[in-house]
C-alpha cells in the first residue's frame, strides 16, 4: 500500500489573485494537491477571503487544508513602523511555528516545507519541529555586478547598495544560522547565493527555481503548431522599467545591433520609473523610432506576443526567477540574456544565449549585441530552434520541479 506524503507548507504570502511570493505560496499548495499529496498550508488570515473566493469560483484546491494565522493586535502596531511587514514577519513566523507544532502532534507531517517569503535573508522556525524540514527555493542573493549600476537613478543605486550590505550580514545572522542548521535540504534559485551563506549550508544546498510552469495548454499548442512567419528581426522585452532590468545596456546593445541590421525592431512591454530616462536615451542613440513602447498589457495578450516575435530580449542584471523567460521558451521563443540569476539558469545554447557579464560593461554590451545578431540569424534558418526552446522549458515544469525537490 502506497503511503501518501502529508506535507505542511509554510507560506506567509499565499494568494491566487496575486503574483510574486503570493503566487509561489498558492501554486505550491495547488500543484502538490493536484498530484495527490495531502497538503496543509499555514498562511495569513489576511489572505483567507481571496483563497476561499477562488476555491468557490474554480473548485481548485478545495481539499487543501488552509490554516490561517495572524496576530491581529500586533499587525497595526508594526505596520506603523514598517508598512512592508519585515518586522511583523518575524513575529508571524514564531506564531506559525507554535501552530504547526500543535498540528504535528495531532497528525505528524512527512515533511515541513518553507516557501514564502522567498527570501534567503528571512528565517523560518519550522526546523525546530521534529520532522524533515525543507527551506526554499529562496531568492534574494543575486546582486548586480560591480560597475553595472552606474547609470541607474540615484535612488536605485542607493537601494542596491543597502541591499548588498544586508545580504552580507546573512553569514552572521543568528536566526538565519538557526534556519539553515535545522533544515534538511535548502534550495536557492541561483548559485550566487552560495557565496552569501555560511559554508556548512553548501553541503545540503540545491539550485532550483521557486516556481514551475504548466505544460502548454491546448489553445497554445494549436497556435504553436501554426507555420508562424519568422522574419528574424523582431525583439521583445517584458518587464518592469527599473534599472535592474538592464535596459541601459540593452539600449546600447540595440544601437549596435541596428548598425549591422537596421531592420531590427524592439518592442517593450511594461512600465516603471525608468521609462522617461530610457526614452531620452533611445532618442540620443537614434533608435527611438525603432522601438514600440507598449506599456502594460494583459497576461493573455503577452502570451500571444511570444508567438509573434523572433527573440526574447532580456538584459536583466538581477532577476532570481525570470518567469517571463520560461514563458517565452515554453512558446518556442529563443532568449538572449545575461548569465545571471534565474534567466542564466534557464537559458543555454540549445535555446538562445546567456552572455557573461564580465568586469567591462562595454564588452558585455558588445557581447549582448553579437549574441542577439547570431540568434536572429539562426532563427531564420534553424528549424529545430522552436522545438529546442520548448524542450528546454519542459525541464522546468511543475512535474519536473516537484520530482527533483521531493525526490524522497
Amino acid at each position: 500500500m502506497t503511503v501518501v506524503p502529508n506535507i505542511l507548507l509554510s507560506a506567509f504570502e499565499c494568494n491566487p489573485y496575486m503574483g510574486s511570493d503570493a503566487e509561489v505560496g498558492w501554486q505550491w499548495g495547488h500543484q502538490l494537491f493536484k498530484r495527490g499529496y495531502k497538503v496543509t498550508v499555514i498562511t495569513r488570515s489576511t489572505h483567507q477571503k481571496e483563497i476561499e473566493q477562488w476555491i468557490t469560483k474554480t473548485g481548485e484546491s478545495k481539499a487543501v487544508n488552509f490554516v490561517y494565522v495572524d496576530i491581529k493586535w500586533l499587525y497595526p502596531l508594526t505596520e506603523l513602523i514598517n508598512p512592508r511587514n519585515h518586522i511583523y514577519y518575524y513575529f508571524w513566523q514564531l506564531s506559525a511555528y507554535f501552530t504547526a507544532k500543535k498540528l504535528h502532534v495531532q497528525k505528524p507531517f512527512s515533511l515541513i516545507h518553507h516557501l514564502t517569503w522567498v527570501s534567503f535573508r528571512q528565517p523560518s522556525f519550522m526546523g525546530l519541529i521534529d520532522a524533515p524540514f525543507f527551506f526554499g527555493p529562496v531568492a534574494g542573493g543575486d546582486e548586480i555586478p560591480k560597475g553595472y549600476a552606474k547609470t541607474f537613478a540615484l535612488k536605485q543605486r542607493l537601494l542596491e547598495s543597502i541591499r548588498s550590505l544586508i545580504n552580507s550580514l546573512v553569514k552572521i545572522d543568528p536566526l538565519m544560522w538557526l534556519t539553515y542548521a535545522t533544515a534538511d535540504k535548502i534550495f536557492f534559485t541561483s548559485p550566487a547565493h552560495l557565496a552569501r551563506v555560511p559554508n556548512f549550508v553548501k553541503n545540503k544546498a540545491q539550485i532550483e527555481l521557486a516556481i514551475g510552469c504548466d505544460s502548454p495548454v491546448s489553445n497554445l499548442e494549436k497556435e504553436n503548431n501554426k507555420q508562424t512567419i519568422k522574419r528574424g528581426n523582431r525583439l521583445l522585452f517584458v518587464g518592469r522599467f527599473l534599472g535592474l532590468k538592464g535596459m541601459d545596456i540593452g539600449l546600447d546593445a540595440f544601437a549596435l545591433i541596428r548598425q549591422t541590421r537596421p531592420d531590427v525592431t524592439l518592442t517593450l512591454v511594461g512600465d516603471g520609473i525608468e521609462r522617461d530616462r530610457w526614452v531620452t536615451k533611445a532618442k540620443l542613440l537614434n533608435v527611438f523610432d525603432a522601438i514600440d513602447w507598449r506599456g502594460w498589457i494583459r497576461k493573455e495578450e503577452v502570451q500571444k506576443l511570444y508567438l509573434e516575435f523572433d527573440l526574447f530580449y532580456f538584459p536583466s542584471l538581477r532577476d532570481s526567477g525570470g518567469f517571463v523567460v520560461l514563458e517565452a521558451l515554453q512558446n518556442g521563443m529563443p532568449v538572449v540574456c545575461f548569465k545571471l540569476g534565474g534567466p542564466g539558469m534557464l537559458v543555454d545554447e540549445s535555446c538562445g544565449y546567456a552572455v557573461e557579464a564580465g568586469k567591462s560593461v562595454a564588452q558585455a554590451t558588445q557581447d549582448l549585441a553579437a549574441a542577439t545578431l547570431k540568434i536572429l540569424a539562426d532563427s531564420e534558418k534553424n528549424k529545430h530552434l522552436f522545438d529546442n526552446c520548448r524542450k528546454r522549458a519542459k525541464q522546468f515544469t511543475w512535474d519536473a520541479l516537484i520530482a527533483r525537490i521531493y525526490s524522497f
